[in-house]
């Protein structure tokens, strides 16, 4: 089959909106719970269960530590799938992520077909579903593609419905941008209402829009956004001492202005805009360098996106709090003016749309293939998930597995969400990096007290790493480590292998 011809099926006279999504529902959601829990997943697991575990939805805690760093939104839709599935598991973790990751391609799909027509929506659709990161942080438990969801939607809404907005319109909008901050903060308000505010100085359309129904739409939007921080104050958490408004503002105001952690440098999203748009970046960077010359010709809509990916480029860089994916509401609107540069000009235009279609084709199937199908293979043979299966396969021989004390000796976290330990389990950590540590026994000893007492019915978590001097310090007891002898990858000498010591 010729690229022209598989180009004209994705976004020319023969595309469908269904062959879209189609594709978006395969890659987002195959084997969604085949990769093991990654880093800040745990968070928003071990999160989710306490709420489960102190039947309190209100007041957020990490382990046993208040943790009001993020609003409450993101953890409740979670909570909803929990209550539905009636189980905590990766999916019902990820779902979340991956349904804003449809409502994503929807909206640039819409945002598109209003700033030029269906071809820039479908074919900015193809894009940013074959986009290394934009799948990644799609099947990932976190607040980042919920925040990307409603930005971008709120966008699509306000132009799709700028020129004869009425009062529900506006209050629809004001209510998306309360609910997209109650997923991750106040951003999720900040970058529709710069795209917003690019717009009404290119429309000139300021008289239009600042009208008596405008104010009056916002009060639905307080109050939905105000809800959650009142119940959290008012409703039991009596031991809780974050304020959730107050972290809203260190949280979203005072990193801004004044940085605790994540200071990256002032170049950082100069690096990581052109990663997360790979492999799209050598698409990206042609398009911008053209912009010059192709400004007289642009739309104005099109001027519109520019500006809008210029000020938000800006706007992120100019915070003093930086983080590589911080960088994820920056990307459609790249992606936009990326499609646009494919869909213009007369120069190589065919050549261009050949290659665009072919590199669409190639990045989805090799995208289903790590993203999808080898976590599912890698993951159901090693890790932290496939060892806890086998551990409580290996207890229960013994006796029921509620009836073990667990303790963890500088242990994986993901053991919490693995083995559903309540939030009281005693968890000791060693700050660092693990293969660089070079403890002796007294000093682990003096670490990790609980051994010194050696309480009966008492599994022990770790590393193996320490092996060796628990095996010492642990004669009663015997080491359960998984064999992936047989298993091609296998990790033999890794000492972040998972272990765990079974009394005799």
């Amino acid at each position: 089959m010729k690229l022209s011809m598989v180009a004209d099926s994705l976004w020319g006279n023969k595309a469908r909106i269904s062959y879209l999504f189609i594709a978006t529902v395969i890659l987002l959601f195959t084997f969604l719970g085949g990769r093991e829990i990654w880093t800040q997943e745990h968070r928003w697991a071990d999160i989710v269960s306490g709420m489960f575990f102190r039947h309190d939805f209100l007041h957020p805690y990490l382990g046993s530590t208040d943790y009001y760093d993020k609003p409450l939104l993101s953890y409740w839709l979670i909570v909803l799938l929990v209550k539905v599935n009636q189980a905590l598991t990766l999916w019902t973790l990820r779902l979340p992520s991956a349904f804003a990751g449809l409502l994503t391609i929807w909206s640039v799909y819409k945002l598109g077909s209003k700033l030029q027509d269906k071809q820039l929506g479908l074919l900015s659709g193809w894009l940013l579903l074959t986009t290394f990161y934009f799948v990644f942080w799609s099947r990932t438990s976190s607040a980042d593609m919920l925040n990307l969801a409603g930005t971008l939607f709120a966008v699509s809404w306000y132009y799709d419905k700028r020129d004869h907005a009425s009062l529900f319109d506006y209050a629809i909008f004001f209510s998306i941008l309360a609910l997209t901050s109650l997923c991750k903060g106040l951003v999720g308000a900040i970058v529709p209402m710069i795209a917003v505010f690019v717009d009404m100085i290119l429309q000139k359309s300021w008289k239009q829009h600042l009208r008596p129904v405008l104010f009056l739409a916002v009060i639905p939007a307080v109050v939905i956004y105000i809800i959650p921080f009142i119940a959290s104050s008012y409703i039991g958490g009596r031991s809780y001492e974050q304020n959730g408004l107050y972290l809203v503002y260190r949280e979203n105001i005072l990193r801004y202005f004044q940085p605790f952690d994540h200071q990256g440098p002032i170049y950082t999203y100069l690096v990581y805009l052109p990663v997360y748009l790979l492999p799209w970046a050598f698409f990206f960077v042609p398009a911008l360098f053209s912009i010059k010359s192709r400004w007289k010709t642009l739309s104005l809509n099109m001027k519109w996106n520019a500006w809008t990916l210029l000020a938000l480029f800006i706007f992120f860089t100019l915070s003093g709090s930086r983080r590589s994916y911080y960088v994820l509401p920056i990307v459609p609107f790249a992606i936009l003016l990326t499609a646009d540069w494919i869909l213009s000009g007369s120069f190589a235009l065919a050549k261009k749309k050949g290659w665009a279609a072919g590199v669409i084709v190639i990045s989805f199937i090799l995208l289903f293939a790590i993203q999808d199908l080898f976590p599912q293979w890698y993951y159901s043979r090693f890790g932290t998930g496939r060892f806890s299966e086998s551990l409580q396969s290996e207890v229960t021989k013994i006796k029921p597995w509620n009836t073990w004390n667990i303790v963890g000796l500088d242990a994986d976290s993901k053991f919490n969400f693995y083995l559903q330990l309540p939030p009281a389990t005693v968890m000791y950590h060693i700050k660092g990096n693990v293969r660089k540590q070079d403890y002796t026994q007294a000093q682990l000893m003096n670490l990790w007290p609980i051994l010194k007492n050696n309480p009966q019915n008492t599994i022990y978590l770790s590393r193996k790493l320490y092996a060796p001097m628990l095996r010492n310090m642990l004669p009663n007891h015997r080491e359960f480590i998984l064999s992936y002898s047989n298993l091609p990858f296998a990790r033999k000498q890794d000492v972040e292998v998972p272990i765990a010591f079974i009394p005799k």
